[in-house]
């Protein structure tokens, strides 16, 4: 049916086409624009219908209200709908048997229209063929023309540049305007619009506009012949030539015979005044016929109703107008469990729970002034003294700024600078590209970086890069040195280091600069040796010493120095954290996926540490798995730190299975499927499917857990893990089916 759909378009394309043409352009002298429409246009009804495009239209699902409105079925009903249905059920019987007997014959039709259409091609073939034998004899060239004499069949006629007379009943002068106009037939490649119309012939061979079209296209190679002959011969003594050799019966379908169009339609058009070309525009008139077939043939619009995900997460994401807003109340109270704690901030007569994120202490009845930088919709609370989990489903607000009645900060809002600095002094911004120049050939000049306050000027013409892969709207990280200042929050720089997108995908290294300041493997260059600590002062080197860091860098407006993957040494403790933050002025130490070494050699992990400088005192949140209890994660969105080595190798994995195992390869990715057990140092992952993507050093489990030799068991429908950063997430399935990408 498919076919018949295609055909059906296609021959309706056709109808509205020639229809214009008919009574738009027809009467207009533009022959070779009437020729090359009728040609556009009949490819172009070929292909529209090809074509398909889809256009998703967000519709309301049904309401629950208007669900339970429906009748209900009562049991009198019921009985009646029984029994029609089974004095119905012969008559259904019968009409399906009619049904399936009808389909039987509808099945054959394409077989049918596929021997008629293959049958009239291979009489075209034939006919082709027939005229190429001729050429192969004797002619004799006159201007380009190859001059076949022949007395019966087609004579006076020709196909590209052969042409077939009889001279017998030609005078010299009549014999010089025959060949002159055969010779327009030549140089413009009539013939191929003849093969063409042949093709088209066969496949539309039931559709009678097709016939049509091919004497409307005949008629215009004439008419475009016949002008160019009569200018150079006259139109008097041309239209009596016409009208001596006229003649009553088609000579075949693929030559141009010298007076096979109607002589009457010819002569007439050699008289008639030319068109003004301004008519010309009206050729644009195709124009909305096209787009209106394109969109009546090929676009599908399709109503869409949200899944009750998407609507929530719609709702999730509805502004709050309360976003960015400065609001003064009382603190009603403050919540004694779990981490972080909820601030309950009473505002008149509406009490707004806020999470605690105020590095101070606060207790119920004080007086805050805060702003609102956005909220949680769901949040979910350890409480390591009950070892359970507090959810929140009510919205939770957070806050970047708080004071006291008298003004006194509690909490800054953190500047905004164009960039930072690493440990190393390279500078590191976060940012958008906003555009990027390229020369005559194709290679990158200029990358501009804005991130709504500060705009980067990267010049990376030195590089000789095309930068291919990078996009106007990608979020990068750029990282560089010697920025000028050139104008109000605009930097400049010809010496950018290294350019990532994010998520770190793609990448500009520039080689140069960049074994200057970082290793092979990423980590900066620190000038003095590696094995010496790293002071962050005013934490004095007694108390807090950084051993070290994948990354450092510092806020000095602030006084907090960031780290990550930071190795720390206080007394005979050693705390290794994927995140890390030193405050100098506050003197407190916070670690977030923490494994604490103690001087008693005992190892344990949580989720966050803080440590008081000046009290000495610690505190643990969120305590995750210890050598001694074992701890079970479930459920989608969750995240942490694992501790594989730093040349751990996808390729050193070991596997087994209790059940049949499939290993597909794509390029350097492997996809297990069955009951999969893979084993990688320390950690053993279970899974419906594992997916190992050796290039970007991930390992994606689907519907299965991953468990390491301390019993830490994590469970997801999937479980990512990346050994580049050492880190794991757990999702619901949704669209992340495996994928391989290159």
């Amino acid at each position: 049916m498919e076919l018949f759909s295609y055909l059906l378009k296609a021959s309706a394309g056709l109808v509205l086409f020639f229809a214009f043409y008919l009574l738009v352009l027809q009467k207009l002298t533009f022959f070779k624009f009437n020729r090359f429409y009728l040609l556009g246009a009949l490819i172009v009804s070929f292909v529209i219908p090809t074509l398909h495009f889809t256009i998703e239209r967000e519709v309301q699902p049904t309401t629950s209200e208007a669900i339970a409105v429906a009748p209900s079925l009562n049991v009198e009903n019921l009985q009646a709908a029984d029994m029609e249905q089974s004095m119905d059920v012969p008559k259904a019987f019968q009409s399906e048997k009619l049904m399936e007997q009808q389909t039987a014959w509808l099945g054959l039709l394409p077989y049918a229209y596929a021997m008629i259409t293959a049958l009239l091609l291979l009489i075209g073939m034939r006919k082709l063929l027939v005229l190429v034998c001729y050429t192969r004899q004797n002619a004799k060239s006159i201007h380009g023309l190859k001059l076949l004499e022949k007395t019966e069949g087609f004579t006076n006629c020709s196909f590209f540049n052969y042409v077939f007379i009889d001279g017998s009943n030609l005078a010299p002068q009549e014999l010089a305007a025959l060949l002159d106009h055969e010779k327009v037939h030549a140089q413009q490649y009539h013939s191929v619009d003849k093969i063409i119309m042949m093709m088209a012939k066969a496949v539309m061979w039931f559709n009678p506009v097709i016939y049509l079209w091919d004497k409307a296209l005949e008629q215009t190679h004439e008419y475009e012949a016949d002008e160019a002959t009569a200018n150079h011969f006259g139109s008097k003594d041309y239209a009596s030539l016409l009208l001596k050799l006229a003649v009553s019966e088609s000579q075949g379908t693929l030559v141009h015979n010298f007076v096979k169009s109607p002589v009457k339609e010819r002569i007439k058009m050699l008289f008639n005044a030319k068109s003004n070309k301004m008519k010309k525009i009206m050729y644009l008139l195709v124009v909305p016929i096209i787009l209106g077939i394109t969109w009546g043939f090929t676009v599908e619009v399709v109503d869409v109703v949200p899944s009750k995900a998407l609507l929530k997460q719609q709702e999730k994401f509805q502004e709050d107008p309360l976003i960015g807003k400065t609001i003064k109340g009382r603190v009603d109270s403050i919540s004694k469990q779990g981490f972080p704690r909820i601030l309950y901030l009473k505002v008149g007569n509406v009490t707004y729970p806020i999470r605690h994120d105020i590095p101070y202490k606060i207790k119920a009845g004080d007086q805050l002034t805060v702003t609102i930088s956005g909220k949680i919709e769901e949040l979910s609370i350890k409480d390591v003294a009950k070892n359970e989990e507090l959810i929140y489903d009510t919205p939770i607000y957070m806050v970047n700024a708080a004071a006291t009645p008298t003004g006194q900060s509690l909490m800054k809002a953190p500047e905004k600078h164009a960039f930072l600095y690493e440990a190393n002094r390279a500078r590191f911004a976060h940012s958008k590209i906003k555009s990027i120049k390229r020369n005559s050939s194709g290679y990158a000049t200029e990358i501009e970086l804005n991130d709504g306050t500060f705009k980067i000027l990267l010049d990376v013409s030195a590089l000789k890069t095309k930068a291919e892969k990078f996009k106007i709207g990608d979020k990068i990280t750029a990282k560089f040195i010697g920025e000028k200042l050139i104008s109000k929050n605009v930097y400049a720089t010809d010496k950018l280091i290294a350019l990532y997108t994010d998520p770190k995908k793609y990448e500009l290294v520039n080689p140069a600069l960049y074994t200057k300041f970082y290793t092979k493997e990423g980590y900066q260059k620190i000038a003095g040796s590696r094995q010496k600590p790293l002071t962050i002062t005013p934490i004095s080197e007694d108390e807090v010493k950084v051993v070290s860091a994948a990354n450092a860098t510092r806020n000095a407006s602030s006084g907090v120095a960031y780290l990550t993957k930071a190795k720390l040494q206080i007394g005979k403790i050693t705390i290794e954290a994927e995140e890390a933050s030193l405050d100098s002025r506050n003197r407190m130490m916070f670690a977030e996926n923490a494994k604490v070494h103690f001087a008693d050699g005992k190892v344990k992990v949580y989720k966050s540490v803080i440590y008081n400088v000046n009290n000495k005192t610690y505190n643990f949140y969120e305590f995750a798995v210890n050598k001694e209890q074992s701890s079970v994660i479930s459920g989608p969105g969750k995240e942490g730190a694992l501790s594989f080595s730093k040349d751990v190798a996808l390729s050193k994995i070991q596997w087994s299975a209790s059940d049949s195992v499939k290993i597909r390869r794509f390029f350097n990715d492997v996809v297990f499927t069955g009951k999969a057990k893979v084993a990688l140092e320390k950690y053993k992952a279970e899974g419906r499917l594992i997916h190992l993507d050796d290039e970007n050093k991930r390992m994606i489990i689907y519907f299965g857990s991953l468990i390491d030799d301390a019993n830490l068991k994590i469970e997801a429908e999937v479980i990512e893990v990346d050994l580049m950063v050492n880190t794991y997430k757990t999702k619901n399935l949704g669209k992340s089916f495996p994928q391989v990408q290159r």
